[in-house]
């Protein structure tokens, strides 16, 4: 899933006519290290926004959207399905994310989930 900062640094590098690898090259990280980063695989540091900024040359406006993207992606947190997981499981993770998502879930309901999940 392409995070709101892959979507930015993206756009971004086609608005450049910039192709991964060369901007993987100029970052001095492999393609697959940025299309993770990109793709919201690997986890997105703040230091890695700040050097894709620099790289990219972007203004004071830019840098803010890049700066905003970068911050909401940090935030973002997904799950792995596998593809022969039932659907009810899916939908209990669909479930349990949209609570949360909606801040809908008191810390005592987080609390016995999270019990329920250990087992105790």
């Amino acid at each position: 899933m392409l995070t709101k900062f892959g979507m930015e640094v993206r756009k971004k590098r086609i608005d450049k006519s910039m192709k991964l690898a060369e901007m993987a090259d100029g970052l001095q990280v492999t393609s697959a290290y940025l299309s993770a980063v990109e793709n919201g695989k690997k986890k997105l540091t703040t230091e890695f926004a700040e050097k894709v900024i620099t790289f990219l040359g972007l203004e004071s406006g830019e840098k803010i959207s890049m700066l905003e993207a970068a911050y909401a992606s940090q935030e973002e947190f997904s799950i792995k399905m596998k593809d022969d997981d039932s659907a009810l499981l899916r939908n209990a993770a669909g479930a349990f994310a949209r609570k949360i998502e909606s801040s809908n879930l008191s810390e005592q309901q987080a609390k016995s989930i999270l019990e329920i999940l250990e087992g105790k």
